[in-house]
């Protein structure tokens, strides 16, 4: 029965220091098929806001050898240029798989999925779903570089797309339990790794068609997921908190 371990944190909020990016790094070592996963909102910077010589948590997480993150609403911006300032120090993909260009293009990090295959031959994907910060048919979209569709019917469609090429589809979620809740009824999605709500959903919950986990916010836990997969279907999924330092 294939098996693989993903290590997830959320809403760190400028809150990881040397030694916990160290033990990340680690835990991800420890098991060479590992993906070390974040679900947004890990920089100091407001929403509309900038940190003037860039942000030190993302160079720390790259370092630690994160392999996406999803994008919160404090990484976001409405305009190309503060955005790409914003995620300058990732090395790693942000995934929004519902934003949308409207007036210029996005920058180069941000992708809407990454498609992995495990040692072993499993196939994941792992999908990036935000806010709705600014709707397509809000007043604002009329002076935004980008727009944001509607979280849920952007992961019914990527889900239905996706589903014949993996076996296993995670949702890095920055939308909050309750939304997340909602996501776990679409047909497809296997795992959500959720952010924004603070909440702490762990060990991982059956809602839906999914399992469901939350690690809480401020850089006190990170999540260390075991999945098992039979058929083409998560046969299990065992949890436990890290304590970072």
């Amino acid at each position: 029965m294939p098996s693989f371990v993903i290590i997830h944190t959320a809403d760190l909020h400028n809150h990881l220091s040397p030694a916990a990016a160290r033990l990340l790094r680690e835990h991800r070592q420890a098991a060479p098929d590992a993906l070390l996963l974040d679900s947004g909102d890990a920089i100091r910077a407001g929403n509309l806001g900038s940190t003037r010589g860039g942000e030190p948590i993302l160079r720390l997480m790259s370092e630690a050898g994160y392999d996406a993150m999803a994008m919160g609403n404090r990484e976001s911006h409405p305009t190309l240029r503060v955005l790409e300032r914003k995620l300058a120090d990732a090395s790693f993909p942000i995934l929004a798989a519902n934003l949308m260009a409207k007036r210029k293009p996005l920058p180069q990090q941000v992708q809407s999925h990454i498609l992995r295959k495990i040692p072993g031959g499993l196939r994941v994907g792992v999908i990036g779903l935000s806010l709705q910060i600014t709707a397509p048919e809000s007043w604002w979209a009329r002076i935004t570089d980008y727009v944001w569709d509607d979280p849920l019917k952007t992961a019914a469609g990527l889900s239905r797309k996706l589903r014949p090429e993996v076996d296993l589809l995670v949702c890095l979620s920055h939308i909050g339990v309750e939304l997340d809740e909602q996501l776990a009824q679409i047909e497809g999605i296997d795992l959500i790794l959720g952010g924004h709500s603070h909440t702490t959903e762990f060990p991982p919950r059956r809602v839906g068609n999914a399992y469901l986990a939350h690690v809480g916010h401020g850089g006190r836990h990170a999540g260390r997921l075991e999945i098992e997969v039979e058929g083409g279907e998560v046969a299990s999924v065992a949890g436990e908190l890290i304590p970072l330092p």
